[in-house]
């Protein structure tokens, strides 16, 4: 048996979907629902006059997203990345699109969602994935022509169109969170720092130009950095998210008796849900939630590690960095360590776009794992050596 033959043996020994991943999944899925249940009870019965109003959304939502991840379980990862540039052009239409006929924020005039009946959908969560996609088949295509910045021409561009867009959109947290992630996937890729550099300034110039169409996320910005306190503007929320987190101690005031929840925290089921996390579930409640995402990165990065080629690898580490990128920058917002955003807790809080994505990425990331190998080598002499040593 020759060298190559022993190696391709002893690759088709195949990992299983990874059940550690899939656990830490579903429990903050089904802590999302607890958690939505309770603090948009009261909300819900004084605007809608029925307290299950946000959570029959929520679970018809769940259950799409669920759907998604089964699908995308069963779709090879590598089918989804001979589309990711077919995938791209669909995604830049539809940010354009959300622009001239998307639903329109009565508050701060921002276009970003379609909306059907119950359901809404942010082109911007979706472009996300795609452009993880598309960069892991780009960087792979074109890994020996890396050092060229010609070559990361087609890159650039879609990159400018995609950002540029969502800054149309007055979303300066989606620009910032696109920008990063696409940092470090183009790093961890293996583009030369000087290349990253150019790409990291046209970063900033779209932030700067996000920040001045967007006068209350710049006061949001201000706010933050020359130590103000407007507790009847930027600072409100943060505040009642602190006086809930602080509430809850080590263990929590028990399940549904938030104080916060009763409009005193606005957007207490959505992006401000780990503070009621903390008021009813206490320290140990928070603590778990950031056990789950730690779990999550994980396994996500050993499943890059051991995924079978160069676009699984950058594709598992991209949907891992998708997702605990955002749960950190939320985690920071409730904390009050950054700026508020409106970013919300992949699986755990209300929303559509962001659990829809955030499950359909798993779904990604349990196929690659079904393709990932179970021992791997440093040559094909090596499993051959092994081999023999295995043979009677």
């Amino acid at each position: 048996m020759t060298s190559s033959e022993a190696a391709e043996k002893f690759q088709g020994e195949r990992c299983g979907p990874d059940r550690l991943l899939l656990a830490a999944v579903l429990l903050l899925t089904a802590g999302g629902i607890v958690m939505v249940a309770s603090a948009s009870n009261f909300r819900a019965s004084e605007i809608y006059r029925d307290p299950n109003f946000y959570l029959q959304r929520h679970l018809l939502r769940v259950v799409m997203a669920l759907v998604g991840l089964w699908i995308a379980y069963r779709t090879d990862y590598r089918l989804l990345i001979r589309r990711s540039r077919t995938l791209v052009i669909v995604g830049i239409a539809l940010l354009a699109l959300v622009l001239l006929f998307g639903w329109e924020d009565p508050v701060r005039g921002a276009r970003r969602w379609f909306r059907l009946g119950p359901l809404s959908f942010q082109p911007s969560e979706l472009a996300k994935l795609i452009l993880v996609l598309y960069l892991a088949d780009f960087l792979s295509r074109k890994h020996r022509h890396l050092d060229s910045f010609r070559a990361l021409v087609p890159a650039v561009a879609v990159l400018g169109a995609i950002v540029g867009l969502v800054a149309l959109e007055k979303n300066l947290s989606a620009v910032a969170h696109i920008a990063v992630l696409s940092t470090l996937v183009l790093f961890i890729g293996g583009i030369r720092m000087a290349h990253l550099a150019k790409v990291v300034g046209l970063f900033a110039v779209v932030a700067a130009v996000s920040l001045a169409l967007c006068p209350h996320q710049m006061e949001r910005v201000a706010s933050k950095f020359d130590g103000r306190a407007d507790v009847q503007t930027t600072d409100y929320q943060v505040d009642q998210s602190l006086i809930a987190l602080g509430s809850g101690g080590a263990t929590g005031l028990g399940i549904g008796q938030s104080k916060q929840k009763y409009f005193f925290l606005p957007d207490s089921h959505t992006d401000f849900v780990l503070g009621i996390v903390g008021e009813e579930f206490g320290l140990l409640g928070t603590g778990a939630v950031m056990v789950c995402f730690l779990v999550f990165g994980w396994r996500g990065t050993r499943i890059a590690a051991r995924a079978p080629d160069r676009e699984g690898r950058l594709l598992a580490i991209g949907i891992t960095l998708l997702v605990n990128l955002y749960a950190m920058l939320n985690i920071a917002v409730v904390t009050d360590a950054v700026p508020t955003t409106g970013v919300p807790l992949p699986f755990v809080s209300y929303g559509g776009s962001s659990i829809l994505v955030a499950l359909f990425g798993t779904g990604v990331l349990l196929n690659i794992s079904r393709h990932a190998y179970k021992r791997t080598f440093a040559t094909a002499d090596q499993a051959l050596e092994r081999l023999g040593k295995r043979s009677p």
